[in-house]
């Protein structure tokens, strides 16, 4: 297996370097075979908890795939030393865990994990989860489209959108479609996360829920519902509100992905 500081073998180069913690080394040989072949994704291995935040500071991560059960350390002790740590603060933390139940998932995400996959994930979730979260990191850089009313009440942002479009395929808005099929679903999972945090009383989980749902929000150009979802994550909002106001928006960007009226089949332009 790779040393901690060098990437597998296999996984992708450059740019995001991600770090696996996880004391099973199929684990790691897994995911890399998972990523290979994923442009800018570098995957980086360490198998022992004890290590892992050192490792975390060599590496210097876009984001932190780790198991919870571990020889060595409390995975769940570990979650919260990342969230404390001036270094490591900001980096989401994804847990990969095979414990597949409410409870545990509860307890990571209150410790403060931005997400929970049951191990081993297939690639398309794999990916999915990863793009989610390094894209909800960058989201404050995110650009609002020039020319367009960001404050505009509309569930989706067609002029936003349309830049997805690919104008050279017989079908330019079928990769728009996909797209937000996707973001519907991640959208729904994350909502359901949202609902059980809130109801169990984890508050520390909620603003950390609603900040991902917000990077997802962003990168398919439904910004009211980002706009929701940063007031719950900044606390102006109360949990309860904030999670029906984004029950109400999740609603309202679901019909609009499914307004085929939406879309021009034809070719001509989205917006």
């Amino acid at each position: 297996m790779a040393s901690p500081e060098r990437p597998i073998p296999g996984a992708a180069r450059a740019h995001t370097p991600i770090l696996l913690i996880d004391d099973q080394r199929f684990v790691g040989l897994a995911l890399a075979r998972l990523l290979e072949g994923e442009a800018g994704f570098e995957l980086h291995y360490c198998e022992s908890g004890a290590e892992a935040e050192a490792t975390a500071d060599r590496v210097k991560p876009a984001l932190i795939l780790q198991d919870l059960v571990m020889p060595d350390v409390d995975g769940l002790a570990l979650v919260r030393a990342f969230r404390e740590r001036t270094s490591t603060t900001h980096i989401p933390v994804i847990v990969l865990s095979g414990n597949d139940d409410d409870a545990t998932r509860a307890r990571a995400l209150a410790a403060g994990a931005v997400d929970y996959l049951v191990k081993l994930p297939n690639k398309g979730a794999l990916l999915a989860c990863l793009d989610r979260h390094l894209s909800a990191r960058g989201d404050a850089s995110m650009p609002t489209p020039s020319g367009h009313d960001a404050s505009g009440n509309e569930p989706l942002d067609t002029e936003f959108l349309a830049a997805y479009r690919d104008d050279g395929a017989d079908d330019p808005d079928a990769m728009v479609r996909e797209l937000l099929e996707v973001f519907v679903r991640d959208a729904e999972r994350l909502m359901e996360d949202l609902r059980r945090a809130a109801s169990a009383g984890f508050a520390a989980a909620v603003p950390r829920l609603a900040h991902a749902l917000k990077g997802c929000a962003l990168a398919a150009g439904a910004r009211p519902l980002a706009a929701v979802c940063a007031q719950l994550e900044t606390g102006t909002l109360s949990h309860g509100d904030g999670v029906a106001r984004l029950e109400k928006e999740v609603a309202r960007v679901r019909a609009a992905a499914g307004n085929q009226a939406l879309f021009s089949r034809g070719g001509a332009s989205l917006a």
